[in-house]
Protein backbone atom coordinates (compact mmCIF):
# COMPACT_ATOMS: atom_id res chain seq x y z
CA UNK A 1 0.00 0.00 0.00
CA UNK A 2 1.31 3.44 -0.88
CA UNK A 3 1.61 5.89 2.01
CA UNK A 4 3.17 9.31 1.40
CA UNK A 5 4.61 8.12 -1.89
CA UNK A 6 6.27 4.99 -0.48
CA UNK A 7 5.14 1.38 -0.68
CA UNK A 8 4.54 -0.05 2.80
CA UNK A 9 4.19 -3.80 3.22
CA UNK A 10 1.46 -4.88 5.63
CA UNK A 11 0.64 -1.38 6.94
CA UNK A 12 -1.09 -1.20 10.31
CA UNK A 13 -3.96 1.09 11.27
CA UNK A 14 -6.71 1.26 13.90
CA UNK A 15 -10.34 1.70 12.87
CA UNK A 16 -11.67 4.80 14.64
CA UNK A 17 -12.62 4.89 18.32
CA UNK A 18 -10.17 4.81 21.21
CA UNK A 19 -11.14 5.11 24.91
CA UNK A 20 -11.05 8.62 26.34
CA UNK A 21 -8.97 9.51 29.40
CA UNK A 22 -11.13 9.75 32.51
CA UNK A 23 -10.64 13.52 32.76
CA UNK A 24 -12.31 14.19 29.39
CA UNK A 25 -16.06 14.08 29.91
CA UNK A 26 -19.09 15.23 27.95
CA UNK A 27 -19.58 16.72 24.54
CA UNK A 28 -16.60 18.64 23.16
CA UNK A 29 -17.89 20.37 20.03
CA UNK A 30 -20.90 22.60 19.70
CA UNK A 31 -23.70 22.01 17.20
CA UNK A 32 -24.45 24.16 14.15
CA UNK A 33 -25.32 27.40 15.94
CA UNK A 34 -22.78 27.10 18.76
CA UNK A 35 -19.06 27.87 18.92
CA UNK A 36 -16.75 25.13 17.64
CA UNK A 37 -15.88 24.19 21.24
CA UNK A 38 -18.29 24.20 24.17
CA UNK A 39 -15.58 25.82 26.33
CA UNK A 40 -11.88 26.66 26.30
CA UNK A 41 -11.27 24.08 29.04
CA UNK A 42 -12.90 21.38 26.91
CA UNK A 43 -10.74 22.39 23.95
CA UNK A 44 -7.55 22.03 25.98
CA UNK A 45 -8.71 18.69 27.42
CA UNK A 46 -9.73 17.37 23.99
CA UNK A 47 -6.49 18.39 22.29
CA UNK A 48 -4.48 16.83 25.13
CA UNK A 49 -6.52 13.61 24.74
CA UNK A 50 -5.78 13.61 21.01
CA UNK A 51 -2.07 13.82 21.78
CA UNK A 52 -2.36 10.83 24.11
CA UNK A 53 -4.24 8.68 21.60
CA UNK A 54 -1.79 9.63 18.84
CA UNK A 55 1.21 8.78 21.02
CA UNK A 56 -0.20 5.38 21.99
CA UNK A 57 -0.81 4.51 18.33
CA UNK A 58 2.72 5.64 17.44
CA UNK A 59 4.16 3.46 20.23
CA UNK A 60 2.14 0.53 18.89
CA UNK A 61 3.78 0.94 15.48
CA UNK A 62 0.80 2.11 13.44
CA UNK A 63 1.43 3.61 10.00
CA UNK A 64 -1.85 5.51 9.60
CA UNK A 65 -3.34 6.73 12.87
CA UNK A 66 -7.04 7.21 13.58
CA UNK A 67 -8.47 10.29 15.28
CA UNK A 68 -9.67 8.14 18.17
CA UNK A 69 -13.08 9.90 18.18
CA UNK A 70 -12.09 11.62 21.41
CA UNK A 71 -14.99 14.04 20.98
CA UNK A 72 -17.56 11.21 21.43
CA UNK A 73 -18.95 10.31 24.85
CA UNK A 74 -17.72 6.73 25.06
CA UNK A 75 -18.03 6.78 28.83
CA UNK A 76 -21.86 6.57 28.74
CA UNK A 77 -22.55 2.79 28.63
CA UNK A 78 -25.32 1.82 26.22
CA UNK A 79 -25.62 5.32 24.78
CA UNK A 80 -22.57 5.52 22.56
CA UNK A 81 -24.80 5.46 19.45
CA UNK A 82 -26.25 8.84 20.37
CA UNK A 83 -23.26 11.01 19.41
CA UNK A 84 -22.34 8.79 16.45
CA UNK A 85 -25.79 9.22 14.97
CA UNK A 86 -26.21 12.92 15.71
CA UNK A 87 -22.84 14.60 15.34
CA UNK A 88 -23.05 15.16 11.59
CA UNK A 89 -26.81 15.96 11.27
CA UNK A 90 -26.53 18.55 14.01
CA UNK A 91 -23.94 20.40 11.92
CA UNK A 92 -25.83 20.38 8.60
CA UNK A 93 -28.44 22.81 7.32
CA UNK A 94 -31.94 21.51 6.64
CA UNK A 95 -32.08 19.16 9.64
CA UNK A 96 -33.90 19.95 12.89
CA UNK A 97 -32.71 18.24 16.06
CA UNK A 98 -34.74 16.26 18.57
CA UNK A 99 -37.27 14.56 16.30
CA UNK A 100 -39.09 11.28 17.00
CA UNK A 101 -37.43 8.33 18.75
CA UNK A 102 -35.62 5.70 16.74
CA UNK A 103 -37.23 2.45 15.65
CA UNK A 104 -36.81 -0.80 17.53
CA UNK A 105 -35.60 -1.50 21.04
CA UNK A 106 -31.96 -0.70 20.29
CA UNK A 107 -32.62 2.71 18.75
CA UNK A 108 -35.66 3.88 20.73
CA UNK A 109 -33.53 5.77 23.31
CA UNK A 110 -32.06 7.95 20.53
CA UNK A 111 -34.00 10.67 18.73
CA UNK A 112 -34.02 11.07 14.97
CA UNK A 113 -32.98 14.32 13.36
CA UNK A 114 -35.86 15.63 11.23
CA UNK A 115 -35.16 16.68 7.65
CA UNK A 116 -37.30 19.77 6.99
CA UNK A 117 -35.47 21.39 4.06
CA UNK A 118 -32.77 20.63 1.50
CA UNK A 119 -29.71 19.26 3.31
CA UNK A 120 -26.67 21.51 2.87
CA UNK A 121 -23.16 21.98 4.25
CA UNK A 122 -23.09 25.25 6.17
CA UNK A 123 -19.94 25.08 8.31
CA UNK A 124 -16.89 22.84 8.89
CA UNK A 125 -17.70 19.68 10.82
CA UNK A 126 -14.33 18.03 11.54
CA UNK A 127 -12.09 21.10 11.45
CA UNK A 128 -11.31 20.82 15.17
CA UNK A 129 -10.51 17.13 14.81
CA UNK A 130 -8.10 17.72 11.94
CA UNK A 131 -6.40 20.61 13.73
CA UNK A 132 -6.01 18.60 16.96
CA UNK A 133 -4.49 15.60 15.16
CA UNK A 134 -2.15 17.75 13.07
CA UNK A 135 -0.78 19.16 16.30
CA UNK A 136 -0.62 15.71 17.92
CA UNK A 137 1.40 13.75 15.34
CA UNK A 138 3.64 13.95 12.30
CA UNK A 139 2.25 10.65 10.98
CA UNK A 140 -0.66 10.41 8.55
CA UNK A 141 -4.04 10.00 10.20
CA UNK A 142 -7.60 9.40 9.08
CA UNK A 143 -10.81 11.08 10.21
CA UNK A 144 -13.76 8.68 10.50
CA UNK A 145 -17.39 9.57 9.92
CA UNK A 146 -20.79 7.93 9.40
CA UNK A 147 -21.54 7.89 5.69
CA UNK A 148 -24.44 9.46 3.74
CA UNK A 149 -26.21 6.20 2.90
CA UNK A 150 -26.10 5.06 6.53
CA UNK A 151 -27.05 8.54 7.77
CA UNK A 152 -30.09 8.71 5.48
CA UNK A 153 -31.84 5.72 7.06
CA UNK A 154 -31.61 7.06 10.62
CA UNK A 155 -33.18 10.44 9.87
CA UNK A 156 -36.86 11.39 9.93
CA UNK A 157 -37.43 12.58 6.34
CA UNK A 158 -40.20 15.18 6.17
CA UNK A 159 -38.90 16.90 3.02
CA UNK A 160 -37.63 14.60 0.24
CA UNK A 161 -40.05 11.68 0.35
CA UNK A 162 -37.25 9.73 -1.31
CA UNK A 163 -34.52 8.10 0.76
CA UNK A 164 -32.04 7.88 -2.10
CA UNK A 165 -32.47 11.58 -2.97
CA UNK A 166 -31.86 12.42 0.70
CA UNK A 167 -28.75 10.21 0.80
CA UNK A 168 -27.32 11.86 -2.32
CA UNK A 169 -27.83 15.36 -0.92
CA UNK A 170 -26.12 14.20 2.29
CA UNK A 171 -23.27 13.00 0.07
CA UNK A 172 -23.08 16.40 -1.69
CA UNK A 173 -22.98 18.19 1.66
CA UNK A 174 -20.26 15.86 2.99
CA UNK A 175 -18.27 16.23 -0.24
CA UNK A 176 -17.85 19.89 0.69
CA UNK A 177 -16.59 18.77 4.08
CA UNK A 178 -14.16 16.34 2.45
CA UNK A 179 -12.82 19.12 0.24
CA UNK A 180 -12.43 21.37 3.30
CA UNK A 181 -10.43 18.70 5.12
CA UNK A 182 -8.34 18.05 2.03
CA UNK A 183 -7.51 21.75 1.81
CA UNK A 184 -6.47 21.62 5.48
CA UNK A 185 -3.91 18.96 4.59
CA UNK A 186 -5.75 15.90 5.90
CA UNK A 187 -4.35 12.76 4.23
CA UNK A 188 -7.04 10.12 4.82
CA UNK A 189 -10.73 9.75 5.63
CA UNK A 190 -12.78 6.75 6.65
CA UNK A 191 -16.41 6.07 5.83
CA UNK A 192 -18.20 4.03 8.52
CA UNK A 193 -21.11 2.01 7.15
CA UNK A 194 -23.48 -0.51 8.75
CA UNK A 195 -25.84 -0.68 5.77
CA UNK A 196 -24.22 -3.01 3.17
CA UNK A 197 -24.66 -6.29 5.09
CA UNK A 198 -28.42 -5.65 5.15
CA UNK A 199 -28.91 -4.78 1.49
CA UNK A 200 -26.59 -4.32 -1.43
CA UNK A 201 -28.40 -1.76 -3.62
CA UNK A 202 -25.95 0.05 -5.88
CA UNK A 203 -27.21 3.53 -4.95
CA UNK A 204 -24.93 3.25 -1.93
CA UNK A 205 -21.91 3.30 -4.24
CA UNK A 206 -23.46 6.18 -6.21
CA UNK A 207 -23.48 8.11 -2.92
CA UNK A 208 -19.79 7.30 -2.43
CA UNK A 209 -19.01 8.57 -5.92
CA UNK A 210 -20.67 11.90 -5.04
CA UNK A 211 -19.07 11.97 -1.59
CA UNK A 212 -15.54 11.45 -2.90
CA UNK A 213 -15.65 13.39 -6.15
CA UNK A 214 -12.42 15.40 -6.41
CA UNK A 215 -11.00 13.80 -3.25
CA UNK A 216 -7.39 12.57 -3.43
CA UNK A 217 -6.96 11.60 0.21
CA UNK A 218 -6.65 7.87 1.02
CA UNK A 219 -10.26 6.71 1.19
CA UNK A 220 -11.14 3.96 3.69
CA UNK A 221 -14.51 2.18 3.81
CA UNK A 222 -15.18 0.37 7.10
CA UNK A 223 -18.11 -2.02 6.73
CA UNK A 224 -19.25 -2.39 10.33
CA UNK A 225 -21.10 -5.41 11.72
CA UNK A 226 -22.06 -3.52 14.87
CA UNK A 227 -20.06 -3.14 18.06
CA UNK A 228 -22.01 -1.28 20.76
CA UNK A 229 -20.78 -2.47 24.16
CA UNK A 230 -19.37 -5.55 22.45
CA UNK A 231 -22.67 -6.54 20.83
CA UNK A 232 -22.71 -7.42 17.14
CA UNK A 233 -25.72 -6.70 14.90
CA UNK A 234 -24.81 -8.97 11.96
CA UNK A 235 -24.16 -12.67 12.58
CA UNK A 236 -24.55 -14.26 9.15
CA UNK A 237 -22.16 -13.89 6.21
CA UNK A 238 -22.70 -11.31 3.46
CA UNK A 239 -19.24 -10.71 2.03
CA UNK A 240 -19.92 -12.54 -1.25
CA UNK A 241 -23.13 -10.54 -1.77
CA UNK A 242 -21.30 -7.28 -1.04
CA UNK A 243 -18.49 -7.96 -3.51
CA UNK A 244 -20.20 -6.07 -6.42
CA UNK A 245 -20.35 -3.00 -4.16
CA UNK A 246 -16.66 -3.39 -3.32
CA UNK A 247 -15.73 -3.63 -7.00
CA UNK A 248 -17.56 -0.41 -7.91
CA UNK A 249 -16.65 1.61 -4.82
CA UNK A 250 -14.18 4.52 -5.22
CA UNK A 251 -12.66 3.54 -1.86
CA UNK A 252 -8.97 2.68 -1.79
CA UNK A 253 -9.20 0.46 1.30
CA UNK A 254 -12.17 -1.71 2.28
CA UNK A 255 -12.11 -3.02 5.84
CA UNK A 256 -14.21 -5.70 7.53
CA UNK A 257 -14.40 -7.59 10.79
CA UNK A 258 -12.79 -11.04 10.53
CA UNK A 259 -11.55 -12.24 13.92
CA UNK A 260 -14.81 -12.20 15.90
CA UNK A 261 -16.45 -14.06 12.98
CA UNK A 262 -13.58 -16.60 12.99
CA UNK A 263 -12.69 -15.69 9.39
CA UNK A 264 -15.89 -17.36 8.16
CA UNK A 265 -16.04 -14.99 5.16
CA UNK A 266 -12.40 -15.18 4.15
CA UNK A 267 -12.88 -17.45 1.12
CA UNK A 268 -15.19 -14.89 -0.49
CA UNK A 269 -12.25 -12.48 -0.73
CA UNK A 270 -10.54 -14.62 -3.33
CA UNK A 271 -12.81 -12.50 -5.58
CA UNK A 272 -11.82 -9.21 -3.94
CA UNK A 273 -11.02 -6.45 -6.51
CA UNK A 274 -7.32 -6.33 -7.29
CA UNK A 275 -7.18 -2.53 -7.46
CA UNK A 276 -8.05 -2.16 -3.76
CA UNK A 277 -6.45 -2.85 -0.40
CA UNK A 278 -8.25 -5.21 1.95
CA UNK A 279 -8.31 -4.19 5.60
CA UNK A 280 -8.52 -7.36 7.70
CA UNK A 281 -9.63 -7.33 11.31
CA UNK A 282 -7.03 -9.40 13.17
CA UNK A 283 -7.78 -8.18 16.72
CA UNK A 284 -11.10 -8.89 18.42
CA UNK A 285 -12.88 -5.63 19.23
CA UNK A 286 -15.58 -7.39 21.27
CA UNK A 287 -13.45 -9.48 23.62
CA UNK A 288 -11.74 -7.88 26.62
CA UNK A 289 -8.95 -10.48 26.55
CA UNK A 290 -5.80 -9.12 24.90
CA UNK A 291 -5.00 -11.06 21.72
CA UNK A 292 -1.50 -12.69 21.95
CA UNK A 293 1.10 -11.64 19.37
CA UNK A 294 1.50 -15.09 17.83
CA UNK A 295 -2.25 -15.55 17.53
CA UNK A 296 -2.54 -12.24 15.67
CA UNK A 297 0.40 -13.21 13.45
CA UNK A 298 -1.40 -16.47 12.56
CA UNK A 299 -4.50 -14.47 11.59
CA UNK A 300 -2.42 -12.24 9.33
CA UNK A 301 -0.88 -15.31 7.67
CA UNK A 302 -4.37 -16.72 7.21
CA UNK A 303 -5.48 -13.56 5.38
CA UNK A 304 -2.36 -13.67 3.20
CA UNK A 305 -3.65 -16.88 1.65
CA UNK A 306 -6.26 -14.86 -0.27
CA UNK A 307 -4.76 -11.35 -0.54
CA UNK A 308 -1.06 -10.59 -1.23
CA UNK A 309 0.91 -8.55 1.35
CA UNK A 310 1.10 -5.46 -0.86
CA UNK A 311 -2.72 -5.24 -0.74
CA UNK A 312 -3.37 -6.19 2.88
CA UNK A 313 -3.87 -3.71 5.72
CA UNK A 314 -3.69 -4.99 9.29
CA UNK A 315 -6.32 -3.62 11.66
CA UNK A 316 -8.62 -4.48 14.58
CA UNK A 317 -12.12 -5.73 13.78
CA UNK A 318 -13.68 -2.41 14.79
CA UNK A 319 -13.09 0.58 17.04
CA UNK A 320 -11.69 0.06 20.54
CA UNK A 321 -13.60 2.84 22.27
CA UNK A 322 -15.41 0.55 24.71
CA UNK A 323 -12.29 -0.92 26.31
CA UNK A 324 -10.08 0.44 29.06
CA UNK A 325 -7.11 2.41 27.74
CA UNK A 326 -4.78 -0.29 29.04
CA UNK A 327 -6.56 -3.05 27.11
CA UNK A 328 -6.96 -0.97 23.95
CA UNK A 329 -3.27 -0.08 23.89
CA UNK A 330 -2.21 -3.67 24.57
CA UNK A 331 -4.31 -4.90 21.65
CA UNK A 332 -2.76 -2.31 19.32
CA UNK A 333 0.77 -2.99 20.60
CA UNK A 334 0.43 -6.73 20.04
CA UNK A 335 -1.06 -6.11 16.60
CA UNK A 336 1.90 -3.92 15.63
CA UNK A 337 4.38 -6.52 16.88
CA UNK A 338 2.59 -9.34 15.05
CA UNK A 339 2.58 -7.41 11.77
CA UNK A 340 6.30 -6.73 12.14
CA UNK A 341 6.96 -10.41 12.80
CA UNK A 342 5.08 -11.46 9.64
CA UNK A 343 6.64 -8.65 7.62
CA UNK A 344 10.18 -9.74 8.53
CA UNK A 345 9.43 -13.29 7.37
CA UNK A 346 8.12 -12.27 3.95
Amino acid sequence: MEIRGEEVLLPVSAVSAFPRPHWLQGRVFGSQYEPTYRSHNLRVAYEDASKLVAREQERAGLHILCDGAQYYEWEAPGFQLEPIFHFIPEMLGGITNYGPPGEGAKYKPFYKGTVTEKVEWTRPIFEGVCYAMQNATDRPFKIAFLGPAQQSVILDDQHYGDGVALAKDLARALNKEMRYLQDMGCEAVQLIDVLPPYFQDMWQVECQQILWEGIHMIKFWHVCYGSVDGQRDVFDDHAAAMMPLFRESPADVIHLEMTNKDFSELDAFADFPKDKVLGVGVVDAKNTMVDPVEQIADRIRRALKVVPPERLLVSPDCGLGYFSRTTAFAKLRNMGQAAEEVRRAL
